[in-house]
C-alpha cells in the first residue's frame, strides 16, 4: 500500500472517531482500534512507551473539564459526566491509532511517496520542493543534532560543570549553550549547501525522486471507497 494511502486511512479513521457522537458508533471505533493494536502486537512495546504519558494526561484533563463544567454549565450532571467520558474516550482512541501509525510507518517513506506523486504531476512550484526538502533535512539530520547535544552534555559532566536542579536554571543554562551549539553546526550547514548546489538543486522543478513510489489505481480506489464508507456510516447513524 502506498504510504500516502496508509496515512489517509489512519487520518480518516481518526477523524471519524472524533465525529462519533453516537455511543454505539464510538464503541465500534474503539473496538476497531483494539483489534488493530492486537493485530500489530509486534509494535506493543514502542506503542506503550509513546502513549504512556497520555493515560495520565487525558484523565486529568477530563477531571479539570468536569470541574469547570460544574461551575459554569447549567446542564444536568449525568449529561456532563457522559460528555466528558465520551470526549476522553475519543481522545484516547485518536492518540492510540495515530501513535500506532507513527510507530509502524516511516516518515521518510511518506515524503518519498509525496515527492513521487508531485513528480508525476509535473507541476512546477519551486516553493513546494523547498517545503518538502525542509522536512526531509529535518528528519535526516535531527538524530545527528540530538547526538551532538548529548555529546555536549557529556562534555559538561566531564568538565565537572554542575547541572542545575531547578527547571528555570536548566533553561537558562541551555540558552547560554545554544549560540555555541549553532556555531559548531555552521560549517556542516555550509558543506551540505555546497553539496546540494553541486548536485544541481534548484535547476529543475519538480526534483526527481529515488526510489520512485508509484501511486497506483488501487490507491485511488482505497481513497474513494473508504471516504464514502466513513461518511456513509455517519450519515446513516444521524438518520
Amino acid at each position: 500500500m502506498n504510504p500516502l494511502t496508509r496515512l489517509f486511512l489512519y487520518l480518516l479513521f481518526s477523524f471519524s472517531t472524533l465525529l462519533s457522537n453516537d455511543a454505539l458508533l464510538l464503541y465500534l471505533h474503539i473496538m476497531a482500534v483494539l483489534i488493530l493494536i492486537l493485530y500489530k502486537k509486534h509494535h506493543w512495546e514502542e506503542w506503550k512507551i509513546y502513549t504512556r504519558p497520555f493515560w495520565i494526561y487525558f484523565p486529568l484533563t477530563g477531571v479539570l473539564f468536569l470541574c469547570i463544567s460544574f461551575l459554569v454549565s447549567s446542564r444536568p450532571v449525568p449529561v456532563i459526566l457522559l460528555d466528558v467520558f465520551f470526549a476522553t474516550i475519543r481522545l484516547c482512541g485518536l492518540v492510540s491509532i495515530m501513535t500506532l501509525y507513527l510507530v509502524e510507518s516511516r516518515t521518510q517513506d511518506t515524503l518519498l511517496a509525496l515527492r513521487s506523486l508531485w513528480y508525476t504531476s509535473k507541476i512546477k512550484f519551486h516553493w513546494f520542493d523547498k517545503l518538502v526538502l525542509f522536512f526531509e533535512m529535518t528528519i535526516r539530520f535531527f538524530p545527528s543534532v540530538q547526538e551532538q547535544w548529548r555529546h555536549v552534555e557529556r562534555s559538561q559532566k566531564a568538565l565537572s560543570i554542575r547541572i542545575p536542579k531547578s527547571t528555570l536554571k536548566k533553561v537558562t543554562q541551555i540558552a547560554r549553550f545554544i549560540p555555541d551549539f549553532i556555531l559548531l553546526n555552521l560549517e556542516k550547514t555550509e558543506t551540505i549547501t555546497q553539496g546540494m548546489i553541486m548536485r544541481g538543486y534548484g535547476q529543475h522543478s519538480p526534483r526527481s525522486v529515488y526510489p520512485y513510489i508509484q501511486f497506483k489505481p488501487i490507491d485511488f480506489v482505497w481513497w474513494i471507497s473508504i471516504t464514502i464508507a466513513v461518511f456513509g456510516v455517519h450519515s446513516f447513524v444521524q438518520i
